[in-house]
């Protein structure tokens, strides 16, 4: 059995032209079903008018919490290069890491490439003559001033390195 009764989108669907208060009916319930689209996305996103003072003391405690998570971040970070021995080859400037198999150093410019995703960097070491360069797996920690670098990038084994601080 068919139902008698059709629905305002099976009856308009089959016209192909319009009276001007059938193009208002359209319109409006298009209107009204964006707004309860909008309305349930603004509720997704959690965005509500208004807090009670529950909620405004929860959003403030993970604010600050984030903002101190950065701070403590950028601190690491400033201490790992800050205050530290630069060496001039030709017109390239370079740190030197400690306690490497050999004198290590990475060009001041790559420090800026570090992460928590291991990369592959370039160290430079001296020969008699040259200053040569080999390509090793870096990366560091947020929780620690050390850069990690790892000898091998087919057998990754990471150690703890720090740079050469300036003499003072």
């Amino acid at each position: 059995m068919h139902d008698v009764k059709e629905t305002l989108e099976e009856r308009y669907s089959k016209k192909e032209t319009y009276t001007a208060e059938e193009k208002i009916i359209i319109m409006d319930r298009l209107d009204e079903e964006r707004r309860i689209h909008q309305e349930a996305v603004k509720g997704l996103d959690g965005k509500k008018a208004s807090y009670n003072e529950a909620e405004k003391a929860k959003i403030l405690s993970k604010l600050n919490e984030e903002r101190i998570s950065t701070q403590n971040r950028l601190k690491i970070k400033k201490r790992r290069i800050e205050n530290k021995e630069v060496y001039k080859f030709g017109v390239k400037e370079f740190y030197k890491f400690l306690h490497m198999e050999r004198e290590y150093f990475i060009e001041i410019s790559d420090c800026e490439k570090f992460s928590r995703r291991p990369a592959i960097i370039s160290l430079y070491y001296r020969t008699f003559d040259e200053l040569k360069k080999k390509d090793f797996l870096i990366k560091t920690e947020i929780y620690s001033d050390k850069i990690f670098i790892s000898y091998d990038a087919i057998r990754v084994y990471f150690r703890g390195y720090s740079l050469e601080n300036k003499c003072q």
